[in-house]
């Protein structure tokens, strides 16, 4: 099955991206447009390929939605409201969760056959436990209060795909683990923008171990999804890690970045316990830092998950090598003022 098919009257559809102006959705515009496919972008802000239909909307406008969703093959929903803690507490819930919905119900009243939601490895997270080299199995934080609000709301986006799935529409769920790339604007450039800062310093002992994926892979995986995804395929209805190469201490990962750039890296580590205490007050004097207790936990606890399942599934590997996304994100970080 390809991601596209034909319609009744014989004419071609389009695949809808979602956010195909940030980094995931990008990534998966120009793929698709490597393959010859008819792309359509929803989107707040303009896209920089001009091959693909640009519809300037937001996925909280039903009306908007509906008309992205007109004459649609495939959906690939990446649009979302991304944690930060400077954004209103009603971002997520609005975003994330409704707009999903939104995005559910537009699908199935206009029969669009295929929808591969954009998750996070947020979703199994509370704040507390370590994941290392976890699964699918793993489940969802029995006490929801301990995510934080970008957690819960994708979490509830991701139940909300995998329950509309059926024989009208086949869904999918890909947990993206810690991605990094070209049109980054939270993980790499939020470290590097902390380090010139002042705030020269490592958190934890180093040996916490996290995932990383390059949005290059991330956007190869959402295309094979929706090429396996249809009525009682194994795909239809499953949720998926999408994950690299081999995992590392979060702030190794980072290192080789800082010192292609010129930057000099942290040379003083703070302990894990240490650094809980200080977020926590910093948590207290500023709700809009980024230096809080859940970023401590992000990369001092055990992060790391497994993309065998989707492996099996549709056929998943990396389709960029550990270098190759390095040259690509460093080139591309290169052009930006930091």
């Amino acid at each position: 099955m390809g991601v596209s098919a034909s319609s009744h009257s014989g004419e071609s559809k389009v695949c809808l991206v979602t956010g195909g102006a940030g980094m995931l959705g990008r990534a998966i515009v120009s793929q698709l447009l490597e393959r010859g496919q008819s792309v359509r972008i929803i989107d707040l802000e303009p896209a920089e390929d001009d091959r693909a239909e640009m519809m300037m909307g937001d996925i909280r406008d039903a009306a908007a939605v509906k008309r992205a969703c007109t004459g649609v093959d495939t959906v690939f929903h990446t649009a979302a409201a991304v944690w930060d803690p400077r954004l209103p507490p009603g971002i997520y819930e609005d975003t994330n969760v409704k707009g999903t919905r939104i995005i559910v119900d537009a699908c199935l009243q206009l029969g669009v056959p295929r929808l591969v939601y954009s998750s996070s490895l947020d979703v199994v997270l509370d704040g507390k436990c370590s994941h290392r080299l976890a699964d699918e199995s793993a489940p969802y934080p029995a006490d929801v209060t301990k995510m934080n609000r970008y957690a819960y709301s994708k979490m509830m986006g991701e139940l909300a795909v995998i329950k509309a799935n059926g024989p009208a529409l086949s869904t999918c769920s890909l947990r993206i683990v810690g991605m990094y790339g070209p049109g980054d604007k939270y993980h790499l450039p939020n470290v590097i923008k902390v380090v010139k800062s002042g705030l020269n310093v490592h958190l934890g002992d180093g040996k916490a171990q996290f995932s990383h994926v390059f949005s290059g892979n991330a956007a190869h995986a959402h295309i094979l999804a929706a090429e396996h995804l249809g009525p009682g395929s194994p795909v239809a209805g499953q949720v998926y890690f999408i994950t690299d190469h081999d995992t590392g201490n979060f702030f190794e990962f980072m290192d080789p970045f800082l010192d292609q750039l010129g930057i000099h890296r942290p040379r003083v580590s703070i302990p894990h316990r240490v650094a809980n205490i200080v977020a926590g007050v910093v948590e207290r004097c500023s709700k809009t830092s980024n230096f809080n207790r859940f970023s401590v936990y992000s990369t001092c606890v055990d992060s790391t998950f497994v993309h065998h399942k989707a492996t099996r599934d549709f056929g998943y590997q990396p389709r960029y090598s550990r270098e190759e996304a390095f040259n690509i994100t460093l080139g591309w970080l290169k052009t930006q003022r930091l």
